[in-house]
């Protein structure tokens, strides 16, 4: 049996490949050239909300999240800081963030390709797996033979898919898969970070053709990164430069975890590491509300009116009031004015008016964000779609998410020889007195002045399996528009990529998606 002699492939300044080989002895070895591929299909990753590196717009850094202690500093900065600091109009994407180690890329060449826009703790480690599943065409892997798609021909990655097939492999090996990432203003709107994503794409491929044919893109998202990428392919008209979309953890109809943070800041977790997280990112409404109230992207992440009636609920024993009524959460919620279980507190809008002077003008701007910039978008991509979509998302009863968000009411101690009070009768027109900003409320019934008595309303924790921001409910609503919806178990929202199921579920995708170039200008023809 003749012995395979590998040529090493050398590239010329002016993009051409050679191959070359010594005159030797006679014996039974016969040269191979693995052929390098002159067309590209880069793949372009999206991250979500609080997962790009943003500088203000003197070039000064202000969120670069390279670790968990680089972010430290803002345990430690108040709701002013937060709202002066970042403003979606005083912002923009940094691309200087720390690159993560682990490919044969050169520092550089992840600069040129934006691993510099977006979290290396949140995303390094997956950049560089994807990048060295998508490029293994090496020794090391016997040319791909043994790499992880090839693995995809035997290996189920999820109950109810199928394997790929030997030519789906085969064919993703005859194009050039790069890994890029973009990076956007996560605090403008996800129409505004569409347009942008679509500008980029265009960017890229122009960037490839000076040396390849490049004419369509696959795109990878997390959480607030598909509502982006839906945006680009669906209404800025990307579909056709696009084969295919992966989402993983989106937030497609909305999360009420949303309110549930704005109304009660962020969650403490169950580790030391998750309780710093909490203060960095902001431990109460004031925190919260002093950045969403000015920032249409994390609005964006509010439920919309495809999430359903009735998430929001007021319990006084049996008793329950829900709302939204009428699938109209941006009235009936959202812009509420001085209502104690409304979206937004506006005392907590501008902390820089300490004298609450305009008050007035700072809840016009945000009401009038709330219905031009969020309820717009959301009807925009309502049910919107690429063709050829992919979607996995996190079912865990371990990572309990607000599906619902319910506020319960808690009866005042009474002594033996008084009787149980009677059930609020109009909860919604209690009037607010006292607001922990972490979950407790105290009200008290107006009608009852001079003499009304304290009543107490808590924020239940949260019921719904999801993975601690997401939950199934808006998980698995692209389901019907998907060629493939995965619930997976162990996916906690951040680390969405971490888990091996997860980041097979995306290779698979990716591979199968390469398929899509068939009939297009970049297959490649028979002689």
């Amino acid at each position: 049996m003749p012995v395979e002699r590998i040529l090493a492939a050398k590239h010329a300044d002016d993009g051409s490949v050679h191959y070359s080989s010594v005159s030797s002895p006679s014996d039974d070895s016969h040269a191979v050239c693995h052929m390098v591929p002159d067309r590209v299909i880069p793949v372009i990753f999206v991250p979500g909300v609080m997962g790009s590196n943003l500088m203000n717009n003197q070039n000064q850094s202000v969120w670069v999240v390279n670790s968990g202690a680089g972010m430290l500093p803002w345990s430690w900065k108040d709701a002013a800081y937060r709202k002066q600091t970042l403003d979606p109009v005083n912002t923009k994407v940094f691309d200087g963030g720390d690159l993560p180690k682990g490919t044969s890329l050169t520092d550089a060449e992840k600069k040129a390709r934006g691993w510099g826009t977006v979290s290396k703790k949140s995303y390094g480690d997956w950049l560089v797996w994807l990048q060295d599943a998508l490029d293994d065409a090496h020794a090391g892997t016997n040319h791909g033979r043994s790499g992880l798609r090839n693995s995809l021909i035997k290996q189920v990655v999820a109950p109810g898919l199928d394997t790929l097939t030997d030519k789906e492999v085969e064919l993703s090996y005859q194009y050039k898969l790069p890994v890029h990432a973009v990076g956007y203003n996560w605090l403008k709107s996800n129409k505004d970070s569409g347009e942008y994503l679509a500008r980029e794409i265009d960017r890229i491929m122009s960037g490839y053709r000076k040396r390849f044919r490049c004419e369509k893109s696959i795109v990878v998202t997390h959480s607030m990164g598909g509502l982006v990428a839906r945006y680009s392919s669906e209404v800025e008209g990307y579909r056709d430069k696009i084969l295919g979309i992966v989402h993983s953890v989106m937030p497609a109809i909305g999360s009420a975890t949303a309110y549930k943070r704005v109304k009660a800041g962020w969650e403490p977790g169950n580790t030391i590491e998750e309780g710093i997280g909490r203060k960095v990112l902001g431990e109460t409404a004031a925190e919260i509300t002093a950045i969403f109230s000015q920032s249409p992207g994390p609005l964006q992440l509010l439920p919309d009116s495809n999430y359903g009636n009735g998430w929001l609920k007021i319990r006084d024993g049996s008793r329950v009031v829900s709302l939204p009524e009428r699938d109209d959460p941006y009235e009936e919620i959202y812009t509420q004015r001085g209502k104690w279980w409304g979206l937004i507190d506006e005392k907590l809008i501008n902390p820089l008016d300490k004298k609450k002077v305009n008050l007035d003008g700072d809840w016009s701007a945000y009401s009038d964000l709330m219905d031009k910039q969020v309820r717009t978008f959301h009807d925009a991509i309502s049910g919107r779609y690429h063709a050829d979509t992919y979607v996995f998302y996190g079912s865990d009863e371990k990572h309990k998410t607000w599906g619902d968000v319910v506020w319960r009411h808690t009866p005042a101690k009474r002594n033996l020889l008084s009787h149980s009070p009677p059930p609020i009768s109009e909860p919604l027109k209690l009037e607010g007195k006292w607001d922990s900003r972490t979950g407790i409320q105290r009200v008290i019934d107006p009608s009852k002045r001079p003499f009304p008595l304290f009543e107490e309303f808590v924020l239940q924790p949260a019921q719904e399996n999801g993975d601690g921001t997401v939950p199934i409910r808006s998980g698995r609503a692209p389901a019907r528009y998907a060629k493939a919806c995965v619930a997976f178990e162990g996916v906690d929202h951040e680390g969405a990529y971490n888990p091996l199921p997860c980041r097979l579920f995306a290779l698979r995708a990716i591979t199968r998606l390469v398929s899509n170039i068939k009939g297009t200008s970049m297959e490649y023809t028979s002689c």
